[in-house]
């Protein structure tokens, strides 16, 4: 694999992606995380003539007839958008302290456009190769989670369904999700992680989520019967209408009420939302004021399971069993040793 390090001055990658000859790869994008403070600050360093990290290209179509071709933007995509942006000024970029390029005298322009870009070259290589680089390349704390690089990976259809479904008001409406979450794809995950478990059980942590992607990332053929079964799930949470304060709304809490409620249902379960809300209002004001030190076995296990390694999936069972029998008014006690 070709791998040869040049620059690129910055009007070169202005003009490129002006003129469609560099092109972001779609399925490798991910939500924009950046802020406007961290764009200033890239363009504070690019003034200023410090360097920042290299970026990736690949080699894209190229026209044998005409001698045209482009080159595919692998990593380095907010990159090269922020100083595009800065270059033609969009009013959404907030420059927190920058002069516009506009105001730039023009020996400071030239030095702006004339900035070198570190550019490794990754040369023709086959999407598999691509998609391998792009992994290892943001593999490291301080690059993507693993969800964005599986969204990367995997844009097909279960990708599609979970993140519109991800948009639904239940969530927005209830606060589940916070703006971190939104940038780096959490919502996303949650939303993975809930069908996986309707589907399969609960599982350990995000270990099911890469083969269910994959699995499912030609055609989603139970698209129809998951919408329909969280449809009918959140409905019914909803008509609960439990205390904005209440328990309920902490993500993990949420997160196997869900799935359990999703299974009662499953199984014929005939819930009445006053019973429910009756029982987990009182079985939650039990955990909230037990914690790990309370005299109550069930409450502290689930306080436990619920704030400690609560991804793991032993907790998420114990969690599940617990809220199971909660929902079907059984002594939870006598499963816990047994989960």
């Amino acid at each position: 694999m070709k791998t040869s390090a040049s620059n690129k001055k910055v009007r070169e990658l202005i003009q490129m992606v002006r003129n469609a000859r560099l092109i972001p790869r779609p399925e490798f994008q991910r939500r924009l995380v950046w802020t406007n403070s961290d764009k200033a600050k890239l363009i504070d360093t690019v003034l200023k003539g410090y360097p920042f990290p290299e970026i990736y290209l690949a080699n894209g179509e190229l026209n044998i007839e005409t001698g045209d071709g482009t080159q595919l933007l692998v990593d380095g995509q907010q990159r090269v958008t922020t100083l595009v942006e800065y270059f033609e000024g969009n009013p959404r970029l907030s420059l927190k302290g920058n002069t516009p390029y506009s105001n730039l005298e023009e020996d400071e322009k030239r030095r702006f456009l004339d900035y070198d870009v570190a550019v490794r070259d990754l040369g023709d290589i086959s999407s598999a190769q691509i998609i391998e680089v792009f992994k290892r390349i943001n593999s490291t704390a301080y690059g993507l989670t693993d969800i964005e690089v599986n969204n990367a990976l995997y844009n097909g259809a279960l990708k599609t369904f979970a993140d519109r479904y991800a948009s639904n008001e239940f969530f927005d409406i209830h606060r589940v999700f916070r703006a971190e979450d939104l940038k780096r794809m959490g919502d996303l995950k949650y939303v993975l992680q809930l069908i996986a478990s309707m589907m399969g059980g609960y599982f350990n942590r995000d270990d099911a989520l890469e083969e269910l992607l994959s699995t499912y990332n030609d055609e989603f053929p139970m698209e129809q019967e998951i919408a329909k079964r969280l449809d009918q799930t959140l409905a019914f949470i909803d008509e609960c209408g439990f205390d904005s304060k209440s328990r309920v709304w902490k993500r993990n809490d949420l997160f196997t009420l869900i799935v359990e409620i999703d299974r009662a249902f499953g199984e014929g379960l005939p819930l009445q939302p006053s019973v429910v809300v009756e029982s987990l209002n009182a079985f939650f004001k039990t955990v909230d004021q037990g914690s790990l030190e309370s005299g109550d076995l069930v409450a502290a296990t689930y306080y436990k399971a619920a704030v400690q390694a609560s991804n793991d999936r032993i907790n998420r069972e114990r969690r599940g069993q617990i809220i199971r029998d909660v929902l079907r008014g059984v002594e939870p006690l006598n499963h816990l040793l047994g989960v």
